[in-house]
């Protein structure tokens, strides 16, 4: 029995709170800063996620044996770091292995040293130089900040003026901060998009399998960009040569990043497109996606809260019998209007029933329930078919009360392309 700390408080931390829950393995549960949905299966702590000394304390005060961590920024800050210092086992890499997603600079030049496909690119660390090698490229081009831009560091540019302005706005004008003080430009690559995911113990590769996710805010894939309006899993437009070979890159990163030194323990998100030319990785991220996970957790069955501690140990090869089941499961973002630009919260939310509902960003006020965040709830649904799943998520959401609440009504019915 061991008590664990999940650190992070949206939807995909609700997921893991909900799904480690029922574990033989869990005394207590704790999630830092967690929200109203996960006060229902956890202790939630308030606190800051980015302070290492903090989340030390909080597990030495409460004898924490386990972390697992949900978003990257806590990742690349070296809270793994930190906690496996003191014997704390954590799921999840540490900051080394977390330039994976950290540093698109170091993901593509670990791509070229082992072979890994991935689109043709070069680096830059100053706007003229990168200006000069646009102006004999073919557009469309892609012109990526080297850090973490909150999911918005990747321009895709078909005019040579958009891919200037990117450059710019990067190395000169410093709209990302530090994370545009280095960029990669690279090819633009044309085809199907998807994400894969494993779990791995820095040598062992545990298939979490494919899950669709649908970024554009409105229906069709119309409008700006998001965190995720919806997800589903598993796909039906990969095969299973196409999936062992796409198994073999994720195997082949794990494999190349022990060479570097860099041991991943944790989950990879591997994030590919399906070229004329076989799968190419586009990016990894060094944790869940989010709503990815929401929808590929309920498909394990085995005791998830087991797996990722043997994650944690180095001892995945010890896990018999890992299967997934075959039932398609959903995700239907709900979010407040005006997101993602301008959010407007505040608004009092009534749940008639709390079956597969997961809160991504809610508060609570007098006992009374409210919006919080951009993206506020996470309808879950599951069938033996993606469309038996689909009418379950769309039927729960009648019993969500929300005068203002936004969500797309095609999630499951059209592919992202």
């Amino acid at each position: 029995m061991m008590n664990v700390l999940v650190i992070g408080g949206g939807g995909r931390e609700h997921a893991i709170c909900v799904s480690i829950s029922s574990s033989n393995l869990l005394d207590e549960l704790y999630c830092m800063p967690g929200n109203p949905g996960i006060e229902d299966v956890a202790t939630c702590i308030n606190g800051n996620i980015m302070d290492n000394d903090f989340i030390l304390n909080v597990c030495k005060e409460n004898s924490i044996d386990f972390v697992i961590v949900g978003p990257e920024a806590p990742l690349t800050n070296g809270v793994a770091d930190i906690l496996q210092n003191e014997n704390i086992y954590v799921f999840g890499p540490d900051s080394k292995a977390a330039e994976l997603e950290g540093s698109k600079i170091f993901m593509k030049d670990l791509c070229k040293k082992y072979g890994i496909p991935s689109a043709d690119y070069k680096t830059f660390y100053d706007a003229e130089s990168a200006i000069s090698y646009i102006e004999s490229k073919n557009m469309p081009i892609v012109v990526k900040a080297n850090g973490l831009a909150a999911g918005k560091g990747v321009i895709i540019s078909n005019e040579k003026s958009e891919a200037i302005t990117a450059i710019n706005d990067m190395l000169i004008n410093n709209k990302f901060g530090s994370a545009g003080s280095s960029i990669v430009v690279e090819e633009f690559l044309e085809g199907k998009e998807t994400s894969f995911f494993i779990i791995s113990d820095g040598n062992t590769v545990l298939p979490l399998g494919f899950a669709q996710d649908y970024k554009p805010i409105f229906e069709g894939n119309q409008g700006p960009n998001t965190g995720g309006m919806g997800s589903y899993s598993p796909v039906e437009y990969v095969d299973e040569n196409l999936e062992t070979e796409i198994l073999s890159l994720a195997q082949k990163t794990i494999d190349s990043m022990n060479k570097e030194g860099r041991t991943y323990r944790g989950v990879l998100y591997v994030g590919l497109i399906l070229t004329k030319n076989g799968p190419k990785i586009l990016e990894y991220n060094v944790r869940f996606g989010d709503p990815e996970c929401q929808v590929l957790l309920p498909r394990i069955k085995n005791d998830l809260l087991e797996i990722l501690y043997l994650s944690s140990k180095g001892e995945l090869n010890t896990v018999t019998n890992y299967e997934l089941y075959p039932d398609s499961t959903i995700c239907v973002v709900i979010s407040s209007p005006g997101y993602p630009e301008k959010p407007i919260t505040g608004s009092e939310i009534v749940i008639e029933n709390n079956y597969n509902i997961l809160h991504a960003g809610t508060e609570k006020k007098n006992n009374k329930l409210y919006s919080k965040g951009g993206r506020v709830l996470n309808i879950i649904g599951k069938g033996s078919t993606l469309s038996l799943a689909r009418d379950e998520a769309y039927k729960l959401i009648n019993g969500v009360t929300w005068k203002d609440m936004y969500y797309r009504r095609d999630i499951g019915l059209i592919e992202n392309e």
